[in-house]
């Protein structure tokens, strides 16, 4: 199936949590897009399929959605990654996406053999409804278009820049524990959770949206920003003072020297 300039057709090998949100990112975002998709959850295409049934095939088998799409998206479980994509025949015009985070594309490259374009890229769960930020490497700008519809997309510039953006979305477990001890906290002093949940996450949001807006090096002076003596003041010195900062930028060198290892 070649793509034309009105039809994407793209083929997601293995429909867990990731290819699952980027399935319902592309059906929802990409009016031109056909999906074919194959993976051994059958319950999340058959899911899938009956939400999109415009948008989205099944395919009998792996190789039968790389046969009917142009763009192949691998996000197998990575421990069976070598031996599914070996065993499978890529058409020198695929243009390929490797979610396999423990995988470097060298490695991806001597099991599918020449591609006209291969790439990596790490996709969060919020693609399903167009948000977050999706890395991306090396610079393609047909990637790029791909992706935008999604999310945020950034261009990392070298493979340990890849490392680094993986690195930080381990925070998000930890960040979404830090929300709920907060919102618990407010209700063990008498608000109801819906409230403090509705407030919480709002007060992050807003946060965040001005971090983001916030021209270069304005961030350091937003994060000093605050009334000498007043309540911002008060709970950053007690977070400083009992190092909890340090402790979450620490939690990120052993996630790092991992990701390190797993490509090496």
């Amino acid at each position: 199936m070649k793509q034309s300039t009105n039809h994407i057709s793209i083929g997601i090998l293995g429909v867990g949590v990731i290819g699952s949100a980027l399935a319902r990112g592309f059906a929802t975002a990409q009016p031109e897009c056909q999906l074919v998709l194959s993976s051994l959850d059958k319950e999340n295409m058959i899911e899938l399929a009956a939400c999109f049934p415009e948008r989205v095939r099944l395919a009998a088998d792996n190789q039968q959605a790389l046969d009917e799409a142009d763009w192949i998206i691998l996000a197998l479980p990575p421990a069976q990654g070598e031996t599914i994509l070996r065993a499978l025949h890529f058409r020198s015009d695929h243009k390929v996406i490797n979610l396999l985070a423990d995988k470097s594309l060298e490695q991806i490259a001597q099991w599918i053999g020449p591609t006209a374009l291969l790439a990596h890229a790490v996709p969060l769960p919020f693609v399903a409804k167009h948000l977050g930020p999706i890395v991306i490497y090396p610079q393609s700008d047909e990637l790029v278009r791909l992706m935008s519809p999604l999310g945020q997309v950034v261009v990392a510039n070298t493979p340990h820049e890849v490392h680094v953006f993986q690195a930080i979305t381990s925070f998000m477990a930890p960040f979404d524990t830090l929300l709920d001890e907060i919102v618990r906290w407010a209700g063990e002093n008498g608000v109801e959770e819906m409230a403090a949940k509705a407030y919480t996450t709002a007060f992050f949001g807003a946060i965040c949206q001005q971090v983001a807006q916030a021209p270069e090096g304005r961030l350091h002076e937003l994060a000093n920003e605050m009334t000498p003596g007043g309540i911002n003041a008060m709970a950053k010195d007690y977070i400083s003072r009992n190092n909890a900062f340090s402790v979450w930028i620490e939690a990120l060198n052993p996630v790092m020297e991992r990701l390190g290892k797993q490509t090496k």
